[in-house]
């Protein structure tokens, strides 16, 4: 793939060419080739300011050769295809440029539908895989602490059955909402499935991710979740555990995953750390 500096460089080059063309060619339809690096700009940069700013330099170099540099005088019919010419330029210029802006934003948008659940709207499994392809050996080379929760809804299938699935879709995005206010920016927030849920902590020792994991319990312990005016009483086990070095994401969410159980298996409502 070729550089950026490089391929800006070249469409400078490509502009001045055209200019320096037009300076001394009395034809009006060249200045259509101006055009050609002004859409390569917009593939590099697709957003409406980066349109009207190399637009109105492709305008402002068709002005100034025909007007400023060029010393004979233009007749009406050469002035009149001019006219044209910019007129044409500047449309093509835009239909090109909002589909590749549009184009763009999509390519976005299905980029993050793939990384984040559509459900609660937080990052999905997908997303912390990538995530710590690069976190794992940052962590190894900085020996930085990395602490990782994992949660689940207690008895949340009892929820489903007792108050169907949209109570139990309420619940999920409910907790996820308690979730997202009490972490920091840093913090990577999945939902890995189902009721299931993995909070990753970046530079956190254990200690200070089972104060945070305590205080998300006590929360959603205390946060009421009401559907059609029913309460729905909701809690989570959780489970935590510190990165160890060598180890990888599997072994990492599996230690987390033990922990989980114990807290399952010693009355739920409860945060258990490995």
């Amino acid at each position: 793939m070729l550089d950026r500096k490089f391929m800006y460089l070249l469409i400078l080059a490509s502009l001045a060419l055209i200019f320096i063309l037009n300076v001394y060619v009395s034809i009006p339809t060249l200045w259509l080739l101006l055009w050609i690096p002004a859409i390569a700009f917009v593939i590099l940069n697709p957003t409406r300011k980066a349109t009207m700013i190399i637009g109105m330099v492709c305008t402002v170099l068709m002005v100034v050769a025909e007007f400023v540099l060029r010393q004979n005088f233009i007749h009406p019919e050469e002035a009149v295809q001019l006219l044209v010419t910019g007129a044409v330029g500047w449309a093509v210029f835009l239909m090109a440029s909002l589909s590749l802006i549009k184009s763009r934003k999509l390519i976005k948008r299905l980029r993050g539908l793939a990384l984040t659940d559509p459900l609660t709207d937080i990052h999905n499994r997908r997303y912390l895989e990538l995530y710590m392809e690069k976190a794992i050996p940052i962590c190894q080379r900085n020996d930085d602490p990395m602490t990782l929760i994992i949660f689940d809804i207690d008895h949340f299938k009892s929820i489903n059955d007792s108050y169907g699935h949209n109570a139990g879709d309420m619940v999920l995005k409910k907790v996820a909402e308690v979730v997202k206010r009490m972490i920091r920016h840093s913090d990577v927030f999945i939902r890995t499935g189902g009721e299931e849920f993995i909070i990753l902590l970046p530079s956190c020792p254990l200690q200070q991710g089972m104060k945070l994991a305590e205080r998300i319990r006590k929360e959603i312990e205390s946060t009421s979740f009401t559907y059609k005016e029913t309460r729905i009483w909701v809690t989570v086990s959780m489970g935590i555990t510190e990165y160890i070095r060598g180890q990888d994401l599997h072994q990492f969410i599996e230690r987390a995953d033990q922990a989980l159980y114990r807290a399952k298996n010693s009355g739920r409502n409860r945060v258990v750390a490995i």
